[in-house]
C-alpha cells in the first residue's frame, strides 16, 4: 500500500450506541496514527460524531428524510451524492459497527477494499452478514462496548494498546453552562427522557427521589431535557419545586455532566454519556438489559432493574404497563448514596 490507511466508520445511530463504539474507535486511532479515519452517521447524531477527537471526517446521512412517504426528493438525491462522495474516498476499509442491512449497504455502496462486521448470530438483521469480508464470530461478550472492541480487533487494531478516548466541546457551549450552573453549587442530574416511553421512570418517582437528595443529602438537583420532553420537567417540578429544570441540547451535556456529582436516568444517551465521562451514575432498565447495555467505561456506575420473565424484551409498547420499570424510590435513592459514597469526598450517609 502506497499511501496512508483509509477507513470508513459505520456507525449511524443512535447516541448510545455512538456513545459504545467510543473504545473501538479509540483503538482503531491509537492503532492506526496516521491513518485517516471518517465517520457516517445519522444527521440527528452528526454533532456528537463531531465531537469525537480523531474523526477526521463526519458523513451525515438524513436517515428521517429518507424514511418519509411520499419520498423526500430531495434527501434521495443526497444520498446519491453521498454515495459518490463515500466513493471517491477510495477506503481499504470499512468497519460495519451496526450491523443492520442499511448500514451494510452503506458499506457495500462505498466501495471500500475491505468490509469488517458481525457475523450471522450477531448481526442485528440477518441478510447483513452476507455483505463482509470478515465477520466477527460469536461467542459475544456481556457488554456491546466490549463486542465492538473485538471487532476493531478483527479489523487490525492492537488490542494491547492503551485507547483513551475524548470529546471535545466548543468554548461557546461551555461558557452557557458555566452560566447555568453558576447559582447551583453540588448539584445530581436527573435526566427523565430520552429513548422509549418504556424506557422511562415516572416523573412523580423522580420528583419524590429529587426530594430526598436535596432534604437528606444536601444536593441541588437539576433535571434534564431534550427537544419536546419539557413536560416531563414541569411533572417533577410539581412533586418537588425545587428542581432546576436545565434545556441543553446533547453537546451541553458533556460540560454539564463533568461538573455533576452523579446523574439519574433510564436507559438514554445522557446516562452512557455520564459512563463515557466516567461520571458516576445510576441506571434504570427495563425492556433493555443492563448486562448488554448497563454501565460501561469503569466502575462508576450501576445499574439498577426488576428481574421480571419477560424482561429484556426490548418493546417500545408494553400491554403489562412497563412493569419492569417499577423500581422503588427506596432502592434507587439507595444507589445514589452508594455511587456518591465511592467518591472521594462523598457524603458518608447510609439510607
Amino acid at each position: 500500500m502506497n499511501h496512508e490507511l483509509r477507513i470508513l466508520i459505520l456507525r449511524l445511530s443512535s447516541l448510545g450506541d455512538i456513545l459504545h463504539t467510543l473504545p473501538a474507535f479509540a483503538s482503531l486511532r491509537a492503532t492506526f496514527p496516521r491513518a485517516r479515519i471518517d465517520w457516517l452517521a445519522a444527521e440527528q447524531c452528526r454533532a456528537l460524531v463531531g465531537a469525537i477527537r480523531g474523526v477526521d471526517r463526519v458523513l451525515a446521512l438524513d436517515t428521517r428524510s429518507l424514511a418519509r412517504f411520499p419520498p423526500d426528493r430531495a434527501a434521495w438525491r443526497r444520498l446519491g451524492s453521498l454515495i459518490r462522495e463515500l466513493r471517491a474516498a477510495h477506503y481499504d476499509l470499512a468497519v460495519d459497527f451496526q450491523g443492520l442491512l442499511k448500514s451494510a449497504t452503506l458499506g457495500m455502496l462505498s466501495g471500500a477494499q475491505t468490509r469488517v462486521g458481525f457475523s450471522r448470530p450477531l448481526v442485528r438483521e440477518r441478510p447483513a452478514h452476507l455483505s463482509y469480508h470478515r465477520a466477527l464470530p460469536p461467542p459475544a461478550p456481556a457488554h456491546v462496548a466490549d463486542l465492538n472492541r473485538l471487532l476493531a480487533v478483527l479489523a487490525g487494531a492492537d488490542p494491547k494498546l492503551e485507547a483513551p478516548f475524548e470529546l471535545e466541546v466548543g468554548e461557546n457551549d461551555c461558557a452557557l453552562v458555566d452560566r447555568l450552573l453558576s447559582p447551583i453549587g453540588d448539584f445530581v442530574v436527573l435526566n427523565p427522557g430520552g429513548g422509549w416511553v418504556t424506557k422511562r421512570w415516572t416523573t412523580g418517582r423522580f420528583g419524590q427521589l429529587a426530594a430526598r437528595i436535596e432534604r437528606e443529602l444536601g444536593l441541588r438537583v437539576a433535571v434534564t431535557t431534550g427537544p419536546g420532553e419539557e413536560r416531563l420537567s414541569r411533572e417533577i417540578a410539581a412533586v418537588h419545586p425545587g428542581v432546576r429544570p436545565l434545556a441543553v441540547s446533547f453537546l451541553q451535556m458533556i460540560p454539564l455532566l463533568r461538573r455533576a456529582r452523579l446523574m439519574v436516568s433510564g436507559d438514554s444517551g445522557p446516562f452512557h454519556l455520564a459512563c463515557a465521562l466516567g461520571t458516576p451514575a445510576v441506571g434504570l432498565f427495563g425492556p433493555t438489559s443492563p448486562v448488554r447495555n448497563g454501565p460501561w467505561n469503569g466502575p462508576g456506575a450501576e445499574g439498577l432493574t426488576r428481574a421480571l420473565p419477560c424482561s429484556p424484551c426490548h418493546g417500545r409498547r408494553c400491554r403489562s404497563g412497563a412493569e419492569c420499570m417499577d423500581i422503588a424510590v427506596d432502592e434507587v435513592f439507595a444507589a445514589v448514596v452508594r455511587r456518591l459514597a465511592a467518591q472521594e469526598g462523598g457524603p458518608p450517609l447510609v439510607p
